[in-house]
């Protein structure tokens, strides 16, 4: 079993469900990504990941989709 860590995100840019959906999308598509849990309203994003991951991965991963991002 690895080590998991939380990781939260303040992304700007989120106006719709949809955004929501490519937001956890782009997430979930990071290696190591266990659990995302996206926010609307608050402009976060709660990330479960393994420890190996990085917040620079995270953080890549929301750019390449369109979003700025920086951790919380």
């Amino acid at each position: 079993m690895s080590n998991r860590k939380e990781t939260v995100l303040n992304v700007q840019g989120m106006t719709c469900r949809n955004c929501v959906h490519h937001v956890d999308e782009a997430l979930r598509g990071v290696a190591g990504v266990a659990e995302v849990d996206v926010r609307l309203q608050e402009g976060k994003a709660l990330v479960r990941h393994d420890a190996g991951t990085t917040t620079d991965a995270l953080l890549a991963a929301l750019d390449d989709a369109g979003y700025d991002a920086t951790v919380a």
